[in-house]
Formats: C-alpha cells, sequence, structure tokens
C-alpha cells in the first residue's frame, strides 16, 4: 500500500536529494514505512537558507519515499488564487494512493483530508499543535484574522477523523475532540540516552556553577514570533541588574537579523546569541549539555519536543503555560504566555539558584523517562498497524 504524509514543512531539494532546515530526518519515516510500502511526503517547497550549506541540513530523502513540494498555501495567495490549482494537483495525488496521514495544523494536511473524503480513501490525523494559538500570536493582523478560521476548520476535521494521534495527554484532545475509535497519545520527541550518567554530570554542572557565567537555553524557529523569543529578550532586559552573569543562546531556523535588532532595541544584544541549527541527535544533545537553564516561553505548542529533549539531559526549565505543557513542568516554574513581568520575576528568583536547579534537573530528568523511544514507538507502532491494517480491509471491499 502507498500512503501521503501531508503537512506544511518545508522541504529543501538540493544536489538531487531532498533536505530540511531541521526535524523531519530521513529516519523519521520509518514508523510509517513499517506499514505501508511507499510514502510520498505532500508538503511545502523551500530554498536553502543565507548562509547555510547543505552539511547543515537535515537529510530527508530516504528509500521508497518520494517528495510532491508544494508552493505556501498559507499566504494570501495561497488561500485564495493558488488554491484552486493546488486542489487539482492534491486530489490526482490522493488517487494514486491508498491513504493520507495528516499532520495538523497545516493547510496541505487539511487540503489532503478533504481529497480523501472525496475520493473515499482512508485517512488519520497527527495533531501536534494549536492553530488558533499559532496563528493568534505569529505576529500580524493577516494571522489573527485567519485564526478562527483555521481553529474551525480544524476542529470540525479532528473531530470527523476514524483514526487520530495527539501528541499531548490531554491539551490538544481537550481543544480538538474526536468522535474516532481509533485515539492515541505519544508525543513526537525521540530520547535514546536516558542514562543516569547523564544526570551525574548534570548535577555535577550545578555544583560548579558559581565558576563561570550562565548559560540559558532556547531552542525554536526564529520565523514569526510565537516561540516567545521577544517575551524572554524583554524579560532579561527587565531583570539584569538582578541576575548573575549569564548569556541567553538560541538554537532555530530563519533570519536572525531582525532578532538582532531587537535585541539591540531592548538593550541585551551582548548577552543573545542566535546559533543557527544543528543536525538532531548527538550535536543538539551536547549542545543541551553546555545550557544550564532551558527556557520554552512559548505562545504556542502542542507538546514541546525541545523542552521534553532539554528535561532528558537534566536541564532546570522555566515555560508558559501554553498547550501542553504544564503536562511537563510544575505550576510555579511557568508563566502566562507573553508575561513579561513574570517572566522577569521568575528568572530573578531562578535563575543562580543552584538549590532549585538540582532539584529542577532530577525532577525534569525523571518526567523524561516517560518519553523514551521505545515506549513511544510501541505505542505508535500499534497505532500505525491498526490505521495499515483498516487501509487493507478497506481495498479489500
Amino acid at each position: 500500500m502507498k500512503a501521503i504524509f501531508a503537512h506544511d514543512h518545508r522541504f529543501i531539494v538540493a544536489d538531487e536529494n531532498v533536505w530540511s532546515e531541521s526535524q523531519f530526518e530521513a529516519s523519521l519515516w520509518q514508523r510509517y514505512l513499517g506499514h505501508f510500502h511507499m510514502l510520498t511526503v505532500a508538503a511545502r517547497q523551500g530554498d536553502i537558507p543565507a548562509g547555510k550549506t547543505l552539511s547543515q541540513l537535515e537529510l530527508s530523502s530516504a528509500p521508497r519515499v518520494g517528495f510532491e513540494l508544494f508552493p505556501n498555501l498559507s499566504s494570501p495567495r495561497g488561500l485564495t488564487l493558488a488554491r484552486p490549482a493546488a486542489r487539482r494537483r492534491m486530489r490526482a495525488l490522493v488517487a494514486r494512493h491508498d491513504a493520507v496521514i495528516a499532520r495538523l495544523p497545516s493547510e496541505i494536511g487539511l487540503m489532503a483530508i478533504a481529497a480523501a473524503r472525496a475520493l473515499g480513501k482512508p485517512w488519520a490525523v497527527e495533531m501536534v499543535a494549536c492553530p488558533w494559538d499559532g496563528l493568534w500570536n505569529y505576529g500580524n493582523l493577516a494571522g489573527r484574522a485567519y485564526a478562527p478560521v483555521a481553529w474551525a476548520r480544524t476542529k470540525r476535521v479532528v473531530r470527523q477523523a476514524d483514526h487520530a494521534l495527539y501528541v499531548t495527554r490531554d491539551f490538544l484532545q481537550r481543544r480538538y475532540p474526536t468522535r474516532a475509535a481509533h485515539v492515541v497519545a505519544a508525543s513526537n520527541v525521540i530520547l535514546t540516552d536516558l542514562s543516569e550518567e547523564v544526570l551525574a554530570r548534570r548535577l555535577a554542572r550545578i555544583g560548579a556553577a558559581g565558576t563561570r557565567p550562565l548559560r540559558l537555553g532556547l531552542i525554536g524557529t526564529l520565523r514569526g514570533r510565537f516561540k516567545g523569543i521577544q517575551t524572554l529578550m524583554a524579560a532579561l532586559s527587565q531583570a539584569r541588574t538582578a541576575l548573575p552573569p549569564l548569556s541567553l543562546h538560541v538554537l532555530g531556523g530563519g533570519d536572525p537579523a531582525p532578532w538582532r535588532a531587537e535585541a539591540a532595541r531592548v538593550g541585551v544584544q551582548d548577552i543573545v546569541h542566535f546559533e543557527g541549527t544543528l543536525p538532531s541527535g548527538e550535536p543538539v544533545r551536547r549542545w543541551l549539555d553546555d545550557i544550564d537553564i532551558y527556557l520554552q516561553p512559548s505562545l504556542q505548542e502542542g507538546l514541546p519536543r525541545a523542552l521534553i529533549e532539554a528535561m532528558s539531559r537534566g536541564c532546570a526549565a522555566l515555560a508558559s503555560t501554553v498547550a501542553g505543557i504544564p503536562e511537563l513542568l510544575p505550576r510555579e516554574d511557568l508563566i502566562a504566555p507573553g508575561d513579561v513581568p513574570a517572566l522577569a520575576t521568575l528568572l530573578r528568583r531562578r535563575v543562580g539558584d543552584t538549590a532549585w536547579m538540582a532539584r529542577s534537573a532530577r525532577t525534569n530528568w525523571e518526567t523524561a523517562q516517560d518519553y523514551e523511544a521505545g515506549l513511544l514507538e510501541e505505542r505508535r507502532a500499534i497505532f500505525w498497524a491498526q490505521f495499515a491494517a483498516s487501509c487493507a480491509a478497506g481495498n479489500r471491499t
């Protein structure tokens, strides 16, 4: 059987291969290829970011995986003038496949589901974030205007699904409920090194924290403002005089120039460093091992995989209350999304408090054990096996 994986992620075609600026590495496709013999990824066409080389990107090409790349369907043109041609192209693509897997929120995912329903093809959803939060906090009026439309469209589709996978335990399920009989909760994070040695090294690092400037860290795209980077920089500006020597390091794709200008406007340009992207796996783990306190002051999330990865490395963490984050961290280490004064207060209270850092490290490392790759992969494998079985049964009737 052949399946389509539909999502709005940008992929880059270069040197006869397909690449991704972050995530969506070739190994990801194996969770679907274990149940379908071919996979076509329907997604957005992207370009190599300025200043990047292929060695800094993730290789997404893999055997038995093809790519069908669309223009941006989330832009005003993509939502209007370019829509009819994209619909025809998607319908033809779905007609050549046996099933659709739509990762939502995404315009391409919704379009693939519409084509599957029209053609009587089975489809499943992966619900990974809240479109309302993402669009409302994207940073422009067009996003806010479209937020209620995207929310209503996504809510209707998820409710009608027969197969639904959520990355949260509770949040997305409450906001986007489904009538599906086949439902599973499984984060997208992949944690493979959860040894006690990781925690021991972390506690040793905390014990030596007074001998060097502290390193704060955040992983998130620089496209849009929903990762809350602006909240964190403003809070650092307010709290800086009461904080020990420190620096903030941001790992994520996108143009850093506007963010550097914003850092200068709030007076933290000398301590904020935008470090681009790293390949997933060991390079990111090493980066996190050099971070003392991880921050996720997001305005939109599902269940942030970067935060869980940081917790698995024993990082103390502060974050916002958005989406599924309260499933991970205690309430006293959270702020309301966008609340700069509250984050500044929390920074003054937590940064440099080695007793709290050690407690947080232990608690976070223990919480991360629930997201070990084997446990989640087993859950996902059962879900996709059941979906594939229902597709095969439908093809026989």
